[in-house]
C-alpha cells in the first residue's frame, strides 16, 4: 500500500506529558496525557486505546514516527523502545523528529525567530532557536542548557519562547518587550506537530535507519550540547 493510503502513527514521550497521534496526510486522532515516570505502563495500552476509539488497526499503520528529544532519559527510552519494536515486528519505516523541531513548528507562520524549550530539572530548560532563512525555517544552534531565569538574557530581537513554561516563569518573560509568551494552548507539545512533520518526511522517503537512531536527553548542568541536525524545515 502506498504511503498515502496508509497511516502514520507518532509517538512522543520526550517529558511526563506524553502524548499519540494518527495521522492520514489530512486527518488527524490525537491522545495526550499525564504519564509522570509511568510511560512504561501506559504506552501501549495508549496506543491500542487510540486505534479502537477510531476503528483502526495496527495492519493500517504504514509508517511511526517518534520523538527523539531532547527529554527525560526514561520517556525517550521507553518512546524510542516501542516505536522500534513496531517498527521491526511489522517491517515499518521509522522517522525521528526533534521535540524541539515539533515544539517550532506551530509558530513558523508568524516570521519571528522561535526559542524552543523543554524542561531539564532543577529549575533549568535546554533549548535552540529557529529562524526564517532562504525560504525555509531552520535551526540555527546547537542544543543550549541554561537556568530558566536566563532563558531570555542573551536575545537582541523579538523572539517567541515556547514549551512547557511553568506560569511563573512565563508571566516574567512576558514583562519582556523581546519576548513573544503564546497562550498556554499554544506552548502544548501536541503529538499532531509530530506526525505532521514525519508525514512529509515519509511521503518523501527520508526515514530513519532503526539501528542507529538515538535519542537526545536532556542534562542537568551542561552549556550546551550536540544534535542531530534537522532533515528538513519545520514548516
Amino acid at each position: 500500500m502506498p504511503a498515502e493510503d496508509r497511516l502514520l502513527l507518532a509517538i512522543d514521550t520526550s517529558t511526563e506529558v506524553a502524548g499519540l497521534a494518527l495521522y492520514d496526510g489530512a486527518t488527524v486522532s490525537e491522545l495526550t496525557w499525564y504519564a509522570g515516570r509511568n510511560q512504561t505502563a501506559s504506552l501501549l495500552t495508549q496506543i491500542r486505546h487510540l486505534l479502537d476509539i477510531n476503528g483502526r488497526d495496527l495492519t493500517e499503520v504504514g509508517a511511526v514516527a517518534v520523538a527523539i528529544g531532547p527529554g527525560t532519559f526514561n520517556g525517550l527510552r521507553v518512546g524510542m523502545s516501542v516505536a522500534k519494536g513496531l517498527c521491526y515486528g511489522l517491517g515499518l519505516p521509522l522517522i525521528g523528529i526533534g521535540t524541539l523541531d515539533t515544539i517550532a513548528y506551530p509558530h513558523v507562520r508568524s516570521r519571528h525567530p522561535i526559542r524552543a524549550v523543554v524542561p531539564a530539572g532543577r529549575g533549568r530548560v535546554v533549548y535552540a532557536d529557529y529562524r526564517y532563512r532562504n525560504g525555509r525555517w531552520v535551526r540555527l544552534s546547537d542544543l543550549r542548557n541554561e537556568r530558566m531565569d536566563q532563558l531570555a538574557d542573551e536575545l537582541v530581537e523579538k523572539t517567541i519562547i515556547a514549551g512547557e513554561l511553568p506560569a511563573d516563569l512565563a508571566a516574567k518573560l512576558e514583562e519582556s518587550p523581546l519576548v513573544i509568551v503564546p497562550p498556554p494552548a499554544l506552548r502544548v507539545r501536541r503529538p499532531a506537530y509530530l506526525a505532521e512533520v514525519a508525514h512529509r518526511r515519509w511521503l518523501e522517503g527520508d526515514t530513519d535507519p532503526l539501528e542507529t537512531l538515538e535519542p537526545v536527553y536532556v542534562h542537568g548542568s551542561a552549556s550546551t550540547a550536540a544534535a542531530p541536525e534537522p532533515r528538513a524545515s519545520t514548516g
